[in-house]
């Protein structure tokens, strides 16, 4: 049987931490001719991953997924709603992934705001096995909750969940419920094991499992133990199955459109939704790193001050739409020129050029810090949170304000913070000024006025200010209410800069975020653009910027070069890295996070499981012989590095030149060799291969069938006894994509797939992997 269960995040974004899901699984069609369609992944090894699709049609008896429609799920019924697809295989009739409480795997879990005080595997008390889980209650409420998802229930008859439980004497009766609304009997007996249960009819193929106590404020150190946990079909609890269920994610993504159809007055809305690949397409072009890094920590200012030579002010970019920073005059002469300076190296934006007179004579840049960053409530409502401040500058000439942040009042009554270089040692100073008179703080800085860029990040709270990614400590005082922000002066117009600055950014702190380790990461963000950090980091990075929440790494990964200036759309720029690792990219099926894997994940794999081709079930494998893979010359490049060219010449003989140009971002000119020579090795000559295997999973063993739903890109299968015109009788093939069909007690896939053997590398002294002239293949 079909155990499929589909829900919808109405209300939220794929990428929300906390997603409510609603089952939705009893309106989808699904029949043995209609179902759930599911593509994902490549068509071969050397194809770009493209963003995977699921189709299914949805009855709309009552409007319900009508868009704008008002009804159960109004006004959320909209495009880019998430939706998942989850599969359960039972080993029995125990619908439970971990009856016996053996390991921790995070199935049971406790909802926001309801933890007890603790809870895991534990052996004071077990019914079977080694282990028991444990729960230590908290003191308030009931003590807590602790729950499990259960999926693939079938809908519309009873079902019994069971536990046993042990409860030391004294301590608080403990029930089960489902959903929070359901309520089976409490526990009566302590010091014993004792199995609860609760019954109830499903309304959807999935439901949650609780746990809790029967008292309203438990005491510190109550516990109970919990042992043979069963849900099973049916209106009581019979022996305890200890074989576990299986739950496998088959997609997550997000719905395109609700197109609502009918046939005569029967009404139908026919979904597809695109995995999170979609979501990195969204953007058409990342400013440089160093900007979508500031933008990303939620700087709330921001003024970049890239503007071009024609500009007379600079704007904020911050997203809170504060006013423009605008050119002021202190005495005469001196010019401000946007657009002429230069800044980070990695960024290659241009800076405005502060030209003074003298110190007391030229022009600078003002701003009103409206609204507020923060406030104590003495002019206004209180804004809570620790500011930061951060700009980059430079500058040969020393005794100079970077930037003074002031109350705005009159000058007998003013207040503020500013940054200045010390007069003749070029050291960074940091003065607190009062009516009653200025605090200096002179920072054991080198000397700053050297002409070179520099980076600065102060922490109000910490008391700490940062240079060039260097920590200084320092007994700075809060400063709320900062009313007007000077950039090249100090409050009165005195000072002026003679240099550039830009990249002048805020922060306010609330809750650890933004992290002062991540503001003064942008110092590496300017510089260099991240030069040198491993692929996978860099992918966290790029897909970061996209607001994609993590990137699940797979292998060993190289050090990839700068991307600092950026400007293409995310899935672009990860490309590059894909490329240069020679690695995959693509979705995870769980949930918003993307996997990378590197290459290495692909050397000597290990197959997942064997197949009988009489097992198969189905038509349509497939052998080719072909030279669309062929590749024996290979032209490559890095940035700044040299132009190489790799080549094998008994295939250019044998077939003609098949030329490929090869971009990556590699650190050095020998890893660019090694990465078109391992091209050149494994494609000058491509042999015969399997490219498509179908399987019809449902007629397979639970565990041949489990082995499937678990496979993913890079999974290798391996089929026997292969018809005598094949090749060979045996063929183990690496899983590039698939395309996926879940109907009725069907589950049918159609793989694509390519040789297994060409990430054969040399293992010394292996049996296998080390036979001279045939797997001693080197790696890189």
């Amino acid at each position: 049987m079909t155990r499929v269960t589909v829900q919808c995040g109405f209300g939220s974004s794929a990428v929300a931490p906390d997603l409510v899901w609603t089952d939705i699984t009893k309106f989808v069609k699904l029949t043995a001719a209609e179902g759930i369609s599911i593509t994902r992944g490549a068509s071969d090894e050397l194809a770009d991953i493209q963003t995977g699709t699921m189709t299914l049609e949805l009855d709309n008896p009552d409007g319900r997924f009508t868009a704008g429609r008002p009804g159960p799920y109004f006004p959320h019924v909209r495009r880019n709603c998430p939706i998942r697809v989850i599969t359960t295989v039972l080993g029995g009739k125990n619908h439970l992934v971990q009856p016996g409480f053996e390991v921790d795997d995070g199935s049971w879990s406790a909802p926001d705001g309801q933890e007890p005080a603790g809870a895991g595997v534990d052996t004071d008390h077990v019914k079977s096995g080694t282990f028991a889980h444990k729960i230590s209650w908290s003191t308030s409420g009931t003590g807590g909750v602790l729950q499990c998802p259960l999926y693939g229930l079938t809908i519309g008859v009873p079902y019994t969940a069971s536990v046993y439980v042990w409860v030391p004497a004294g301590d608080p009766a403990v029930r089960l419920d489902i959903d929070g609304a359901t309520v089976g009997a409490a526990s009566s007996l302590t010091g014993q094991w004792q199995r609860i249960t609760v019954t109830w009819t499903t309304t959807a193929a999935s439901h949650t499992l609780r746990i809790t106590t029967t008292t309203t404020s438990p005491v510190a150190g109550d516990a109970v133990w919990l042992d043979e946990g069963q849900v099973e079909e049916g209106s009581s609890a019979t022996a305890w199955s200890s074989t576990p269920a299986t739950h496998h994610p088959r997609f997550y993504g997000m719905v395109g459109g609700w197109p609502t159809t009918w046939k005569g007055l029967h009404s139908t809305v026919t979904i597809t939704a695109s995995d999170m690949m979609k979501w990195l397409s969204r953007r058409p072009a990342l400013g440089p790193m160093l900007v979508e890094e500031i933008q990303g920590d939620e700087a709330k200012l921001y003024y970049p001050l890239s503007e071009p030579e024609s500009s007379v002010s600079g704007g904020d970019q911050s997203g809170y739409s504060r006013p423009s920073m605008t050119i002021q005059q202190t005495g005469a002469g001196g010019t401000l020129t946007f657009g002429t300076g230069v800044g980070p190296p990695s960024d290659e934006l241009p800076t405005p050029t502060f030209t003074p007179a003298s110190a007391s004579a030229g022009k600078y840049l003002r701003c009103l810090v409206a609204p507020r960053l923060t406030s104590d409530g003495s002019s206004g409502g209180v804004i809570p949170g620790d500011q930061a401040f951060e700009c980059w500058f430079s500058t040969s000439t020393a005794g100079r304000t970077i930037m003074t942040w002031s109350s705005g009042a009159a000058a007998a009554f003013d207040s503020g913070i500013k940054f200045q270089l010390e007069s003749g040692t070029g050291k960074l100073q940091i003065v607190e000024y009062y009516s009653f008179g200025p605090t200096t703080y002179t920072i054991a800085t080198p000397n700053l006025a050297d002409g070179a860029p520099h980076h600065l990040v102060w922490d109000e709270a910490g008391h700490d200010v940062w240079v060039d990614g260097v920590q200084y400590a320092v007994a700075t005082t809060t400063w709320a209410d900062r009313l007007i922000l000077h950039v090249g002066a100090n409050e009165v117009g005195g000072g002026l800069w003679a240099g550039t600055i830009s990249h002048v950014a805020a922060y306010v702190r609330l809750g650890g975020f933004p992290a002062i380790s991540e503001l003064v990461e942008h110092y590496a963000a300017g510089m260099t653009g991240h030069a040198g950090e491993p692929s996978w980091i860099r992918m966290y990075r790029l897909g970061g910027y996209a607001k994609i929440p993590a990137v699940i790494p797979q292998g060993s990964f190289s050090p990839v070069a700068s991307q600092g200036t950026l400007g293409s759309s995310p899935l672009s720029h990860m490309r590059d890295v894909e490329r240069t690792e020679n690695g995959r990219l693509f979705a995870n099926r769980a949930d918003a996070q993307l996997v990378f894997q590197s290459r290495s994940v692909r050397y000597n794999p290990v197959s997942a499981l064997t197949l009988a081709y009489a097992d198969l079930e189905t038509d349509g494998v497939d052998f080719s012989d072909d030279d669309q893979k062929q590749v024996n010359l290979v032209r490559a490049s890095r940035p700044g590095g040299a132009t190489q060219r790799v080549q094998d010449p008994d295939s250019i003989a044998l077939d003609g030149i098949a030329e490929q140009q090869l971009d990556v971002l590699k650190t050095t000119d020998a890893e660019v060799i090694d990465a078109a020579t391992w091209i050149v090795i494994r494609y000058a000559d491509p042999q015969p291969e399997m490219r498509q295997l179908p399987v019809q999973a449902a007629t397979l063993s639970t565990a041949a069938y489990r082995a499937l739903l678990n496979a993913d890109i890079s999974t290798v299968f391996t089929v026997i006894t292969l018809p005598d015109e094949a090749i060979a009788p045996t063929a183990t093939v690496l899983v590039e994509g698939y395309t996926e069909q879940i109907k009725q007690a069907q589950h049918d896939f159609d793989f694509h797939t390519s040789r297994a053997d060409l990430g054969a590398v040399w293992v010394l002294d292996d049996p296998v992997y080390s036979v001279l002239n045939t797997t001693t293949r080197l790696a890189y």
